[in-house]
């Protein structure tokens, strides 16, 4: 691709702990987000598109975890921040997520800018 990338996941696995037992919720991930792209994940309900798009914020529940892999934006590898501190540099100024439901994630009387 000739544009630049933004974020770079590669072979990302999430486990959950449940009930006692661990379950591995995405397997093996990998994709590339470039300047001036849309790029459109779907897939059925209960797929993992939340649980990886919540890796790039640090908002997974807390029964959750990137057990390995990487997700790297501007250099450094982001799935391995531990901290509140260090996901707050990024999460709602430089990453961030609407989420499924506009109503409750967007004020219709402001714009979007």
């Amino acid at each position: 691709m000739d544009g630049k990338t933004i974020l770079s996941v590669d072979d990302l696995v999430i486990k959950f702990r449940l009930r006692g037992r661990i379950l591995t919720a995405i397997r093996g991930a990998s994709l590339e987000f470039y300047e001036g792209e849309s790029l459109a994940i779907v897939g059925e309900s209960g797929s993992g598109k939340t649980v990886l798009t919540k890796s790039f914020m640090g908002l997974l529940d807390k029964n959750g975890w990137v057990d390995s892999g990487q997700i790297i934006y501007k250099g450094k590898n982001i799935a391995g921040y531990k901290s509140e501190k260090e996901w707050l540099t990024i999460r709602g100024k430089e990453i961030a997520m609407v989420f499924q439901e506009p109503m409750t994630s967007l004020n219709p009387l402001k714009s979007i800018g």
